[in-house]
């Protein structure tokens, strides 16, 4: 579910950003890796083959009284040729930052070599490139959710234009927005992952952060039942409120980057959101246990049949029983989260021609839950609940 996978996703990057520019990377202390750069870039960059100089002039370069730094060559290093393929300038790739990949493919496989510890370098694995693609896996993932969001995005507004109802409507508005944020931050994570820069990766927390606050302002929403008319001047405080808060903090970022402000502002939201989230899933599984188990003796509700798409459900045998049940179901769409972040948790080298590690994995993971139903559970609360509840009060204004 991407509301609960924002918030990790937020959490787990915050951590890793948090950690790396204080302890570094361990590739990038390494000397041969500082001799490929400098040999790649003299040649490749520059033109300029030092390393025939010192050979020719070994004697004068060597003298107690000479101030020449000697410098490494290895001539089994062997670097792209000049001028760069256009596809990778397309994707502004120049000699230095080309040089700084090869040299991490380079010094990787001479330690695969030597059996000897896999380094990250400038806080990311030494992934394999493709066609100037920096983490070929993380793009095609991070698609893979913009795709599922997208599809969600239109489910979503295909039902609220059949909505009659102008409070209805509102809580559409909602859930409309959040998707189209949620969509518009896998769009800013596959440009990060496909080149990553300063301004790619800011974008990329910004959404991130800004899809953590829909997701914290449509469920308190609707939790605390500002769809309402009655509630509108709470509706509008609430939204005046994050929308303030969500300026304030981008101000913060641009004025003062911090990891770790970034990090603890958008844990302290993402847990009440998901407590938020707890509360709804609640308040529905009662409401449809006293239906159950009231004195009316009512039958079973099966209203959420009608929104379920069986081959789209996690135990559709368990869950299309009752509404009860159904209520809960996005309690599940967490939990597979929640066990999909022990991937970023337990970080490996990358796998299958050092294309994947756990980050794209936790992006695959976080497809399954948009695509299995979130949507769909949504779409029925607003229809089923919500609508109910406006027309259960509307009878007992006019009684």
């Amino acid at each position: 579910m991407h509301i609960l996978h924002s918030v990790l996703w937020v959490v787990v990057t915050g951590l890793t950003s948090l950690i790396s520019p204080a302890l570094a990377s361990p590739g990038d202390d390494l000397m041969a890796f500082h001799d490929c750069l400098y040999q790649c870039e003299q040649i490749s960059c520059h033109r300029n083959p030092y390393h025939i100089v010192q050979r020719e002039f070994r004697d004068e370069l060597t003298r107690p009284d000479s101030n020449y730094e000697w410098k490494y060559y290895n001539g089994h290093w062997h670097f792209m040729e000049m001028p760069l393929p256009w596809y990778l300038r397309a994707l502004l790739w120049d000699c230095e930052s080309n040089c700084d990949y090869q040299c991490q493919r380079v010094i990787t496989a001479e330690r695969r070599k030597r059996d000897q510890e896999i380094l990250q370098f400038h806080g990311k694995w030494p992934f394999w490139r493709i066609g100037g693609i920096q983490e070929v896996a993380s793009v095609i993932f991070s698609l893979g959710n913009l795709y599922v969001n997208y599809i969600g995005f239109k489910k979503v507004w295909s039902a609220m234009k059949m909505a009659n109802s102008t409070t209805l409507k509102w809580q559409y508005a909602n859930v409309i927005a959040m998707s189209a944020i949620t969509v518009m931050a896998w769009t800013c994570s596959t440009i990060f992952h496909i080149r990553d820069f300063e301004i790619t990766e800011h974008l990329d927390y910004y959404f991130a952060g800004l899809t953590v606050l829909a997701g914290f302002h449509t469920l308190g929403a609707r939790l605390f039942n500002l769809h309402k008319p009655d509630n509108w001047h709470w509706r509008l405080f609430f939204t005046t409120l994050c929308v303030a808060a969500y300026s304030a903090h981008i101000y913060r970022l641009v004025t003062d980057w911090s990891y770790t402000y970034n990090m603890q502002a958008n844990i302290t939201i993402g847990v009440i959101q998901n407590c938020f989230l707890f509360g709804v899933c609640y308040n529905l599984y009662s409401k449809y246990y006293y239906e159950e188990v009231g004195p009316n003796e009512k039958t079973v509700n099966l209203s959420h049949l009608h929104y379920i798409n069986f081959r789209r459900i996690i135990l559709p045998s368990f869950f299309s029983r009752s509404a009860k049940l159904y209520s809960l179901y996005p309690l599940l769409l967490c939990t597979i989260v929640s066990l999909g972040m022990s991937l970023e948790i337990f970080d490996f080298p990358p796998i299958f021609f050092d294309l994947v590690d756990a980050h794209s994995l936790w992006h695959l993971v976080t497809i399954f839950p948009a695509w299995l139903g979130w949507f769909d559970w949504m779409i029925w609360d607003i229809n089923e609940n919500i609508c109910t509840e406006l027309i259960e009060e509307e009878k007992k204004k006019n009684e």
